[in-house]
């Protein structure tokens, strides 16, 4: 709740800058954004382990805490005004759940450390509208249809002289959505800087069930006779560099 009060609060703060009064600049007609931050998890990525599996948590979570993002996302403006552009977003997510101790033997796990990661590579087509493009601070908002391409790999390394193991996620392909909102303020003509937030549902459809092995585990999203299905959805906030093309040149008149 506490970030998701985060994000309001940022987005309320985004809007206020968009009534102050400033100098105007040359329009561009396509913006380049270079940005990464973190991401935080929301369930069903997160959970407790091993506490979520003992007390038989239905979905079980994938036990993934929070990570980092980095990417790009390029917007070209369809109108005069250069408010409506369509939308082009790469990000690359790395979460983990981070070394986790485990001491207790209910599950006959032994003592050790577990550890899970998980990859998504994100491709983003949508649109954006931009509030006021003329001024040095330009709030957004913007919707964007997702592939998302899972990994991911889990290990648990035995403290008590037990055997190690590890295992693979199989690739996997989810289709979702990603709604997000920022600023872009100028430093320049050229330049600037883009601060902003994005909730993302990873796999609104595709969601499927497959059987693990020894050593490799898939996504296993999809409702079965015995498990519910799981939501794969996290906030991310970013910050990055703004490039501005395509501007016209200011006419001087004599």
């Amino acid at each position: 709740m506490k970030k998701i009060n985060t994000l309001i609060a940022i987005l309320a703060i985004i809007f206020a800058v968009n009534g102050i009064k400033a100098q105007t600049y040359p329009v561009p007609n396509l913006i380049l954004h270079l940005h990464g931050g973190y991401t935080f998890c929301l369930p069903d990525l997160k959970g407790d382990f091993p506490a979520d599996i003992i007390s038989g948590k239905n979905p079980t979570p994938y036990f993934i805490k929070n990570g980092f993002n980095f990417g790009a996302d390029v917007k070209y403006f369809v109108d005069k005004k250069k408010t409506f552009g369509i939308m082009l977003d790469l990000t690359y997510s790395m979460l983990s759940s981070g070394d986790i101790g485990v001491s207790d033997t209910s599950l006959g796990l032994g003592q050790g450390v577990f550890r899970t990661d998980m990859g998504i590579f994100t491709v983003g087509v949508g649109a954006e509208y931009d509030f006021a493009p003329k001024r040095p601070a330009n709030p957004f908002v913007n919707v964007l249809f997702t592939t998302n391409i899972f990994g991911g790999k889990t290990k648990y390394d035995r403290s008590d002289g037990g055997t190690s193991t590890s295992a693979t996620m199989s690739s996997a392909v989810r289709f979702g959505a990603m709604f997000g909102a920022g600023v872009d303020v100028k430093l320049s003509k050229n330049v600037g800087v883009v601060i902003g937030g994005k909730y993302a549902f990873a796999n609104l459809f595709g969601k499927d069930s497959t059987a693990a092995s020894s050593n490799t585990y898939g996504l296993n999203d999809k409702e079965t006779t015995t498990t519910k299905s799981r939501k794969i959805a996290y906030l991310q906030f970013y910050v990055g560099l703004s490039l501005y093309f395509g501007q016209k040149p200011k006419v001087v008149k004599k």
